[in-house]
């Protein structure tokens, strides 16, 4: 079996796909605007809100760190509303999302999901250990099923996450489709807090977003994806990134 990151692949992703399934938790509040689109980033300062349930899982040949574009060139008029799908304006919002690692298969790796105060309001802060040790490899955190989030993001040509990280590159899960059960990921890498620690605007065209089963294998998609039918957002580190890992999340937003 290929060796991905000092683990196998096949052993981590199967497995995070057979144990993993449902996550829960609620949330809401508002985020801020973005300003200037450079390279997939654009400058500016916002928030986030909350969903639940999710999964990711194995290929022999996973998807590469990188495989999806951050953004394409914002030639969508400033008319057009934004909403804000995903916010986090105090503890609570927080609360709604859950941590699965890779700890339910043997492995080691921890990771934590909490609020933290910022200029525009709040953000989730996802950090924690990344370790590949006993077969492991993987870290999340889910948000709870809810429809609502669908109804936010109808119409959207593109996600919008107002965030910053450590450098590594992270993966956006979606569960859609009429009984949720379709999976989209898209990988994003935000820029670094040690630049500054101020979140910017990554966008993810829904483009970006490719279609896998729960071990993460490609597969062809029944439809397009709908934005009006997600009903479940996670995030994921893996690709054998080990170590101490940080994303500071303040919003996600449909992008029109």
């Amino acid at each position: 079996m290929k060796r991905f990151g000092g683990v196998r692949a096949g052993s981590v992703f199967v497995a995070l796909g057979m144990l993993l399934g449902v996550v829960a938790c609620s949330g809401d509040g508002t985020a801020a605007p973005g300003s200037t689109t450079v390279a997939g980033v654009t400058s500016s300062d916002a928030s986030t809100d909350s969903s639940t349930d999710g999964s990711i899982a194995d290929s022999t040949n996973p998807p590469s760190v990188g495989t999806s574009p951050n953004a394409i060139p914002n030639d969508v008029p400033n008319d057009v509303p934004n909403d804000v799908i995903v916010s986090f304006p105090d503890d609570s919002s927080v609360a709604s999302w859950r941590n699965v690692d890779d700890s339910v298969m043997g492995g080691v790796s921890a990771s934590t999901s909490s609020w933290v105060a910022t200029g525009e309001g709040g953000a989730m802060e996802f950090t924690g250990d990344l370790s590949t040790d006993n077969n492991g490899g993987f870290a999340s955190t889910l948000s709870r099923v809810d429809t609502g989030l669908g109804m936010r993001a109808a119409g959207a040509r593109a996600l919008g996450l107002r965030a910053f990280g450590d450098g590594r590159t992270y993966l956006l899960q979606l569960r859609a489709g009429p009984s949720g059960a379709d999976r989209w990921i898209s990988r994003f890498t935000p820029p670094s807090g040690d630049t500054g620690g101020s979140s910017v605007n990554v966008e993810l065209p829904l483009s970006s977003f490719e279609p896998v089963n729960q071990f993460l294998r490609p597969v062809d998609p029944q439809a397009a994806l709908d934005p009006a039918s997600i009903s479940q957002i996670g995030i994921y580190v893996l690709d054998g990134q080990v170590g101490q890992f940080l994303l500071v999340l303040e919003s996600i937003s449909a992008l029109r």
